[in-house]
């Protein structure tokens, strides 16, 4: 047998045993594991969770691996949460892989919800994510409104298989053309900042004819482009469209650096993510297996509209 499979099965096996023999003086335990860390969107996620456990009394052990690309390490979470005698699982799976685990666990009385993102299986609970093809379509959408039929658009996509920004990419993609904007650059760049600041230098310094907008789908990928534009001294002169919130991009935004942001709801994915959770641990079936907390489009226009006050209220803290 592989060593891999071995070692899922010991994660199974201590996991079932732990949440059967879970003592009744300790509280219950979820273990809430995104796709990576670092990222003010994964934080929001955290936040949420640990808001609605503390709301229910449970222990809510949240961490995720550093980088999306290290699959094992998300595996690795997996097993100390094993330890904790957790009686469900929220989780932003980086691999399809994650499927078979997470049905095994279905199997042995332990039920998950997917936030963020699913890979189209029926084994979680519910999953609680974001309408990504229609979120890239507002993007799309927002960037045909401010350049008009004859703009000149580069597309730097995060990395193929990851469902939620593939989808943003192909809703961006579609909205676009449909307005008759034309793609100049289509590449990806990666999910990892450096990696990705890197890549969008190398390709926008290669791109020979003059373009008017940019559109990145996640986080770390509008993190990285903005750098780029401004060592190239084009923040600003092109529009940069992406997704998500952090206290950079509010900067940016001010600067007129980056133009506008599709903005989800993080803390609502983490919040959920965890109720929904509990109820399912507790034998009770959620009224819906897809839970879209919803989005909205911010611009340096629109960053104090009291619609989005509570959303982006951590973000514009000092």
């Amino acid at each position: 047998m592989h060593c891999n499979s071995i070692f899922m099965r010991f994660v199974l096996l201590a996991w079932c045993a732990s949440v059967s023999m879970g003592a009744s003086a300790e509280k219950a335990c979820i273990g809430v594991v995104p796709a990576g860390g670092g990222y003010a969107f994964w934080g929001e996620v955290g936040r949420g969770a640990r808001q609605a456990g503390l709301e229910l009394g449970l222990d809510i052990y949240f961490r995720g691996p550093s980088d999306e690309n290290n699959p094992d390490a998300q595996k690795e979470i997996l097993a100390v949460i094993a330890q904790k005698r957790c009686s469900a699982l929220v989780l932003a799976p980086n691999v399809p892989e994650r499927a078979k685990e997470v049905a095994q666990l279905r199997l042995n009385g332990v039920p998950t919800v997917y936030i963020d993102r699913s890979f189209g299986g029926s084994e979680a609970a519910a999953i609680v994510a974001t309408d990504n093809y229609l979120a890239g379509g507002v993007a799309g959408r927002e960037m045909a409104r401010i350049l008009g039929k004859h703009g000149r658009v580069v597309v730097f996509r995060m990395k193929r298989g990851v469902t939620s920004t593939d989808d943003r990419e192909r809703g961006f993609m579609a909205a676009v053309k449909a307005a008759g904007l034309s793609v100049v650059l289509d590449e990806w760049i990666g999910s990892n900042v450096g990696e990705a600041r890197t890549r969008s230098e190398s390709a926008l310094e290669r791109l020979k004819q003059p373009f008017d907008g940019i559109f990145t789908p996640n986080e770390s990928t509008t993190l990285a482009t903005l750098s780029s534009l401004q060592k190239a001294g084009l923040a600003g002169k092109v529009r940069l469209i992406g997704f998500d919130m952090s206290k950079a991009f509010i900067d940016a935004l001010n600067k007129d650096h980056l133009y506008g942001v599709v903005v989800q709801r993080p803390y609502q994915m983490g919040y959920l993510g965890v109720r929904i959770a509990y109820a399912a641990a507790s034998g009770k079936a959620p009224e819906q297996n897809v839970i879209d907390p919803g989005i909205f489009f911010v611009t340096r226009s629109t960053l104090n509209s009291p619609g989005f006050a509570q959303d982006l209220e951590p973000f514009l803290k000092p």
